[in-house]
């Protein structure tokens, strides 16, 4: 009994802490800057890809990078990668194909150009990402 008590405090204390760790974070936007997709040598791609991206909180810019699936990329299509003569990945998707890792990158920032993130305000450094950002951010100009 002797020990049951100080671990039931221990155990509270930790669980309190996990608890307030989450209610602090904070969700915000941030850019992506690239994405890489993952192999499996000799002939195999990942079904998920690198992220890296920028984020601007309060006074400064810091960097991240998390994995997410291309499936998040793609929600309403059907694709298939894989590697083609020369090792080059080949994205097949219902309208198009497309080939090499940098076209497949260009493909999949214009489908989601930023994510969503959970940081935490205190290390602002320490971050996550929650979903990609399939709305388009950009602003409309009136120029012509």
């Amino acid at each position: 009994m002797a020990i049951l008590i100080p671990l039931v405090f221990l155990f509270s204390y930790f669980f309190i802490r996990k608890i307030w760790f989450q209610l602090r974070k904070i969700r915000t936007v941030g850019t992506i800057e690239r994405i890489e997709l993952g192999y499996i040598r000799p002939n195999l791609i990942l079904p998920e890809v690198k992220v890296f991206y920028k984020y601007y909180f309060q006074s400064g810019l810091y960097f991240g990078s998390g994995y997410l699936n291309l499936s998040d990329f793609l929600p309403t299509q059907e694709f298939h990668v894989h590697l083609g003569p020369g090792e080059n990945p080949i994205l097949y998707t219902e309208d198009s194909e497309i080939i090499t890792e940098e076209h497949i990158e260009h493909y999949l920032l214009s489908k989601g150009g930023s994510v969503f993130l959970y940081l935490d305000p205190i290390e602002p450094y320490h971050s996550r990402i929650d979903s990609v950002n399939l709305n388009s951010i950009t602003v409309p100009s009136d120029l012509l």
